[in-house]
């Protein structure tokens, strides 16, 4: 079993790695994510939690929408699918990430 965060977009993006090793999984899974997706790595630290928001200002233009995503890939393709929450990524502090990095599974549907 392994936890993936996802970062899901409508667009492609450069400069954090693409959802690769772990895509056929994620795909199985059949929840509805965003088309473009990619692989995140982070901890319950404020730097983490800096680094993402800069990423995510710097890429994003006001009124877009992007997805956090947080699975479990066990291998059961018939779970529910995750709860979601809606934001806006001025909202997105210190315990908005903890809440993400600490639920089994969940998408935050973050507007910039």
């Amino acid at each position: 079993m392994s936890r993936v965060y996802v970062l899901a977009s409508d667009k492609p993006l450069t400069g954090i790695e693409a959802l690769d090793y772990y895509r056929q999984a994620v795909e199985e899974l059949g929840y509805p994510m965003k088309p473009f997706q990619y692989e995140l790595a982070l901890e319950k630290i404020e730097k983490d939690l800096e680094n993402l928001r800069g990423y995510l200002e710097k890429n994003f233009s006001s009124g877009e929408v992007l997805e956090l995503w947080s699975v479990w890939l066990s291998g059961d393709v018939n779970k529910k699918r995750p709860p979601r929450f809606q934001g806006r990524l001025a909202d997105f502090d210190m315990d908005a990430l903890e809440q993400f990095l600490s639920a089994k599974e969940i998408c935050f549907t973050i507007a910039v």
